[in-house]
C-alpha cells in the first residue's frame, strides 16, 4: 500500500511533535515532578518539625510553670497555709486553661489542696507520678484519665487523656514539704497540631499523627489512636517520602522528632504528617497534563502545517505523473511541466525528459529488432516444416522402390512418420505466429488425422479428448513423438484379423502435472508387452527427456499413461538403456 508524500510529511511532522512531547512530559515527571516532590515534601517536614517545636515549647512552658510554683513563698514556706497554695494551684489552673488539675501533696501522701478542691484528702501513694514527683521534676507520657476524667468531664462521652507533670516543693534548709502535681489535658496538643496545620490548604488532607516513645499512636485519626506505626515512621528524615500505609494507601510521609527545650528533657515523641500521595504529586500530574496538552495541540498545528507544505512540495511531481500517465495513453511524447518551486524539481524534471528519450528511442530500436527475429524465426520454421517434407518425400520415394515384404521398409515408414510429426509441429508454429508457446492439444489432433492411414480397417477409430494445454516447442515436440509412437503401436497390434475398436488419446493439464493417456480396447497385452522394438527405446528416453513418468495398465485393452510434473528437473537428453519395451 503506497502513501502520499503529502501525507507522510505530515505524518512524520506530527510524528515529531508528539515524540518530542512524550518525551518532555517524561523528562519533566522524573526531573520536575522529582523536584517537585521534594519541594512539597520539604513543605510537609517543615510543619511537622513546626508541630513538634511547639509540642517541645509547650511542655517547657508547663514544666517550667510548676517548678516557678515549688519557689514561691507561699508555697515552700513550712507555715504555709492550705488556702495560701490552694490559691497559687487555683490561679495557675486560671492561667492557663489546659490544666485539667493541679494539687499540693504532702510527703505523707495525702492530697493537701487541690483546684476546684476536687480530691482534697485522698491518698494518692499509689501514683506512679507522686513517687517520681518526691525525687525530682517528672514529666509522664499520655495516658488515659479514668476515674479524674468522670469527676472532671461529666459530659464527655470519652475518657480525657493527660500528662503528668510533678516536682518536689522544698523548704530553704532543703526539707522535702511536698509534691506540686498536674494533669496537662492532651487537647492542648491538639490545638498545637490545629495552630500548624490551618497554615495548609484543606483540599490536602494532611493529617498529623504523634508518636509516644514506643511508635505507638497518641494523637492522630480514631482508627490509628493506639496502634504501632513504626515501620512507616520508624526512619527521621530532613525530607518525606512516600511510604504505604497498613491501609495499603501510598502515602507523603514526614517525621519529625522532639527535642526537649531546655531544661525540659521531652518524652521522646515524634510527629508524623502525612497527605495521600495522589494529592501531594497533584502539581506534578496537572504540570506533565499541561505539557501534553500543549504539546498535542502543537502535534497537531505540526501536521496541518506539515500536510500544506507537502502539498507545495508535491504538487509539481503530481503534475509530471499526470502528464506521463496521459501520454502512456495515447503514446506521445510526455509534457513535463517546467516548475520553479525548488532547484530539485527542476533537476528531476529535466533528468526525466532525457531518460524518456532514451527509453523512446531504445523502444523503437527493440521493436525493430524484434521485428527482425520474428520475421526471421517465423521464415526458420517455415523452412524446417519444408525441409522436413522435401526429406519426407524422399523417404518416401525410397519406400515405394522397396517390396512390401521388406523389414527394412517398415522401419523407413515409421521413421517417416517421425518426420511428419516434428514436420506438422512445426507448421503449426508457422501458422499461428506465437513462437514460444504451442497448443499440445491440438498438436495431438493434428498428429490423429495423419495416423489414420494406419488403421488396419473401418472399424478402427481414432478419438482425440485433449483440453487445450499451452506448453514450450521444447516439451510439445518429445510429446508429440511419444503420442505418435504410442498410437502407431496400438493401431498395428491391438486389432489383428480385421478386429474392430478405438484408440483413444487424452490430455488433462492439472495443477501439478501434464498427464496424457493412449488407450484402446483391442486384445491388450496380457502376454506381456512386445519388445525388440526401437520404438520402446524412444519413448522412455522422451520421457526422461521431459522428468516425466510411463506406466501401463492391461487390465482392459492397453493404456499407457505419461505425466510430467509442471516443476520438472533437468534430465539427459537419450538414456543408454531402455525401461520398459514395446514393439515398434
Amino acid at each position: 500500500m503506497s502513501v502520499s508524500l503529502r501525507t507522510m510529511l505530515a505524518a512524520c511532522l506530527g510524528g515529531v511533535g508528539l515524540v518530542f512531547t512524550v518525551g518532555t512530559a517524561v523528562l519533566l515527571n522524573a526531573e520536575a515532578g522529582g523536584r517537585m516532590q521534594g519541594i512539597i515534601g520539604d513543605q510537609l517536614h517543615q510543619y511537622a518539625d513546626q508541630v513538634a517545636d511547639k509540642l517541645d515549647r509547650g511542655m517547657f512552658e508547663r514544666y517550667r510553670d510548676l517548678l516557678v510554683a515549688t519557689s514561691l513563698d507561699s508555697v515552700r514556706s513550712p507555715g504555709a497555709s492550705r488556702d495560701s497554695r490552694r490559691a497559687v494551684v487555683q490561679r495557675l489552673k486560671d492561667t492557663y486553661t489546659d490544666y485539667a488539675w493541679i494539687g499540693f501533696i504532702e510527703p505523707n501522701g495525702i492530697l493537701q489542696v487541690a483546684t476546684d478542691r476536687v480530691l482534697e484528702g485522698m491518698d494518692v501513694n499509689a501514683r506512679g507520678w507522686w513517687k517520681q514527683g518526691l525525687e525530682r521534676p517528672y514529666v509522664g507520657d499520655v495516658h488515659d484519665a479514668i476515674v479524674l476524667g468522670k469527676l472532671l468531664y461529666t459530659n464527655r462521652a470519652e475518657p480525657p487523656r493527660f500528662v503528668d507533670l510533678a516536682a518536689p516543693v522544698h523548704a530553704e534548709d532543703g526539707t522535702l514539704l511536698g509534691v506540686i502535681a498536674a494533669h496537662l489535658s492532651w487537647d492542648w496538643a491538639m490545638e498545637v497540631e490545629r495552630s500548624v496545620l490551618g497554615q495548609v490548604d484543606k483540599a490536602r488532607h494532611v493529617e498529623a499523627m504523634i508518636l509516644a516513645g514506643d511508635d505507638t499512636v497518641i494523637l492522630g485519626p480514631k482508627e490509628l489512636i493506639g496502634q504501632r506505626i513504626g515501620a512507616v515512621s520508624a526512619t527521621v528524615a530532613d525530607s518525606a517520602a512516600i511510604r504505604t500505609w497498613p491501609d495499603g494507601v501510598g502515602y507523603l510521609t514526614s517525621t519529625a522528632a522532639t527535642q526537649g527545650y531546655r531544661g525540659y528533657p521531652g518524652l521522646a515523641w515524634k510527629v508524623v504528617l502525612r497527605e495521600p500521595a495522589t494529592l501531594a504529586l497533584a502539581p506534578v500530574r496537572e504540570m506533565r497534563n499541561r505539557v501534553i496538552a500543549w504539546g498535542a495541540a502543537a502535534s497537531l498545528l505540526a501536521v496541518l502545517v506539515g500536510y500544506l507544505l507537502a502539498g507545495w512540495i508535491s504538487a509539481p511531481l503530481r503534475a509530471m505523473a499526470r502528464a506521463v500517465r496521459e501520454a502512456g495513453a495515447t503514446g506521445g511524447r510526455p509534457a513535463l511541466p517546467a516548475t520553479g518551486h525548488y532547484a530539485e524539481i527542476d533537476t528531476l524534471s529535466d533528468a526525466m525528459r532525457a531518460y524518456l528519450d532514451e527509453i523512446r528511442e531504445g523502444e523503437r530500436r527493440l521493436k525493430d529488432s524484434l521485428g527482425e527475429k520474428t520475421i526471421l524465426l517465423h521464415e526458420i520454421h517455415h523452412r524446417v516444416k519444408n525441409n522436413l517434407q522435401v526429406i519426407y518425400g524422399l523417404m518416401m520415394v525410397e519406400v515405394r522402390q522397396l517390396p512390401k515384404e521388406e523389414r527394412g521398409r517398415a522401419r523407413m515408414e515409421a521413421v517417416a512418420r517421425r518426420i511428419t510429426s516434428m514436420g506438422r509441429l512445426h507448421e503449426q508454429l508457422y501458422m499461428s505466429g506465437d513462437f514460444a508457446r504451442i497448443d499440445l492439444g491440438e498438436h495431438l489432433l493434428h498428429l490423429c488425422e495423419a495416423l489414420s492411414d494406419l488403421r488396419p480397417n473401418e472399424a478402427v477409430a481414432l478419438r482425440v479428448e485433449a483440453a487445450p494445454a499451452t506448453c514450450s516447442l521444447e516439451l510439445a515436440l518429445p510429446f508429440g513423438l511419444i503420442a505418435n509412437e504410442l498410437m502407431t503401436n496400438s493401431l498395428k497390434h491391438a486389432f489383428p484379423e480385421g478386429r474392430g475398436g478405438t484408440v483413444t488419446i487424452t490430455l488433462h493439464d492439472g495443477p501439478d502435472a501434464l498427464v496424457m493417456e493412449v488407450s484402446d480396447d483391442g486384445i491388450g497385452c496380457a502376454g506381456g508387452l512386445p519388445t525388440g522394438g526401437i520404438g520402446t527405446t524412444l519413448v522412455n528416453g522422451l520421457v526422461r527427456q521431459i522428468g516425466g513418468t510411463l506406466t501401463f495398465d492391461t487390465r482392459q485393452g492397453c493404456i499407457a499413461r505419461v505425466s510430467v510434473p509442471k516443476a520438472r528437473p533437468a534430465v539427459p537428453a537419450l538414456p543408454e538403456a531402455p525401461a520398459q519395451t514395446m514393439a515398434a
